[in-house]
């Protein structure tokens, strides 16, 4: 054995040990990724070898994880006080003998501190008697509202109460209980669950509404026609239905119902909702080819130029800035879903760009538009292309966002960042180790507030300048958020995508003679080299390449006008 072949054993077993640690601990990722950083540098040259001992090694170990993977990764234990620290209403955790478990500052600064026990603080019998119900509850029960009177309090406090299988706490038997209290106003987020566990009709949540906008029966009556009888014989029949016996106790349930049912805060969900958009500004639809559906949506200029846009990993929404530039340039966008989302139906196979072709085309008769240029983002390139090469006639030309250029020889993928060449390689030579660590990864996104922000950290990681937006900008730190979200929803197409990408697609560049393609890059997007793609467009005329010199791969979101100034010059 050389000494080369020696050290790459010991990289290999450095990236098992990695890869166990973040087994154990999923927010302990870096061992894992440095690991397989220092492998792929210790043994460049074996990697194209087919049946290497180390691969041999590493799908026995990576099997091993997934299996385990498969049965264990769903059951998320914490302890009971760093669940509560985040959440952003009081909160506390009781057992069944109603004793205070943990409680965050919120919770113990609206009770007394000296507080130790919430038993026989029921304001009513119905009260305790969800209380033990839920105790007894088999399974994760539905969350129920529970009121109680401390002593010496004026008015009773409405908390929502719910079991929580998730939090560890060593020799404690029976079920353990979270309650969250807090004030809030009307939300139709607590519509369904006003329908579902207490039966209240669309009428009378109407009623509620209006009572707790203008705090006057009188007011209710008038903005609905009705006398101020009817009303109140409404509100008996939803005070009967809610256990409630008085309009003060209403009013209480009311008020705090709507925050009591707030999640957990995460980065993503505080300030503004810039993400979201009017009705009319965007819309959703769904195509049919064949047994199969397709979800796309609409937006932009409604009889402007169609442009057909292709999505794999990225959600096709993309922003409302975004959205609004189109519509002033005069483009109606057709953003496509990738298979299995938003409601559409997912092949039996993890189908390619070539076996998606037919349901693009689907989309397109769905809006009744024979030609439209077609547009690819990130690795929805790969399926724009085939695209245009199956379906000619149906495509003016061909936009390539972000998506980069074929990676040929092993020689370069070494020239890739550490962060895509880790992710890459494995894709090209041995993908089916690649499916653990996004798993991984996965679960510690879903997990909570800080995982979320480690992963969104870790997505830019050898990119500085989107790095820094994301750290110092909401708007974009929730663009990757849901970028990362919407891949992670199915990991197996993920991974699949990703070894697409990975290998050498030249044979997707072979497009048919006089059909235009451009690039749109930016010159700071270190996952792709800028000076690749222009070496590329200099000896391939039918290309042309659209980039921006301080933009990385945000820059689509950034600044718009560089995807519309190509569309310009090719249509």
């Amino acid at each position: 054995m050389t000494d080369k072949d020696a050290l790459a054993r010991v990289a290999a077993a450095d990236v098992l040990s990695g890869l166990y640690e973040a087994v154990a601990d999923h927010t302990r990722f870096d061992g894992l990724l440095h690991a397989m950083d220092d492998f792929l540098e210790a043994n460049a040259d074996g990697l194209e070898s087919g049946n290497a001992d180390w691969k041999r090694m590493f799908r026995e170990h990576f099997g091993r994880v997934g299996q385990f993977l498969d049965s264990d990764l769903s059951d998320h234990r914490e302890a009971p006080i760093v669940f509560l620290e985040r959440q952003v209403v009081p909160a506390a955790t009781l057992n069944r003998n109603v004793d205070i478990i943990a409680a965050n500052q919120l919770f113990v600064g609206m009770v007394d501190e000296d507080i130790q026990s919430l038993s026989g603080t029921f304001t009513t019998p119905a009260d305790e008697k969800r209380f033990f119900d839920l105790c007894r509850a088999n399974g994760s029960a539905v969350p129920v509202l529970i009121s109680f009177t401390l002593p010496e309090a004026q008015t009773p406090i409405f908390v929502v109460a719910s079991k929580s299988p998730h939090l560890d706490l060593p020799a404690q038997t029976g079920p353990l209980i979270t309650i969250k209290a807090a004030k809030a106003t009307w939300n139709p987020d607590i519509v369904p669950l006003l329908e579902s566990a207490y039966g209240l009709t669309h009428a009378e949540i109407e009623v509620l509404e209006g009572l707790v906008e203008s705090g006057s029966v009188a007011t209710v009556a008038d903005q609905r026609a009705r006398s101020v009888r009817t009303v109140r014989t409404q509100l008996t029949h939803i005070f009967s239905k809610l256990g409630l016996t008085s309009q003060t106790e209403l009013a209480l349930f009311l008020a705090t119902l709507t925050q009591l049912m707030t999640k957990e805060r995460r980065p993503s969900e505080i300030g503004d909702d810039w993400i979201k958009s009017s009705g009319d500004e965007m819309t959703s639809h769904m195509a049919e080819s064949g047994d199969q559906r397709l979800a796309y949506v609409k937006y932009g200029d409604p009889e402007g130029q169609p442009v057909l846009m292709l999505h794999s990993t990225t959600p096709p929404q993309m922003t409302p800035d975004f959205r609004a530039a189109c519509r002033a340039a005069g483009l109606l966008m057709i953003g496509c879903h990738k298979p299995g989302a938003a409601g559409g139906t997912e092949p039996l196979a993890k189908a390619g760009p070539y076996d998606l072709a037919d349901s693009y085309r689907a989309v397109l008769d769905a809006e009744g538009i024979e030609t439209a240029i077609v547009a690819g983002h990130c690795s929805g390139g790969l399926y724009a292309l085939a695209f245009a090469k199956t379906f000619h006639n149906r495509a003016n030309s061909v936009i390539l966002i972000d998506t980069g250029v074929p990676l040929k020889k092993r020689t370069d993928l070494m020239t890739l960042p550490r962060s895509t060449r880790r992710t890459f390689i494995p894709a090209r030579y041995m993908p089916e180790i690649l499916l653990v660590p996004h798993r991984i990864f996965a679960a510690n996104f879903k997990r909570s507030a800080a995982g979320e922000a480690r992963v969104v950290d870790y997505f830019f990681q050898d990119s500085p300048a989107d790095q820094a937006l994301t750290r110092v900008d909401r708007k974009y730190y929730e663009i990757t958020r849901q970028t990362i979200e919407y891949s992670f929803a199915d990991i197996d197409r993920l991974v699949a995508d990703v070894c697409r990408w990975a290998s050498d697609w030249s044979d997707l560049l072979d497009l048919p003679a006089g059909m235009r393609c451009a690039f749109v890059h930016g010159e700071a997007n270190t996952m792709f080299s800028s000076d690749r793609i222009r070496h590329f467009v200099q000896v391939n005329s039918q290309f042309s390449l659209y980039s921006a010199e301080d933009k990385g791969q945000l820059q689509i979101y950034q600044d718009p006008d560089m995807f519309l100034e190509a569309i310009n010059q090719l249509f």
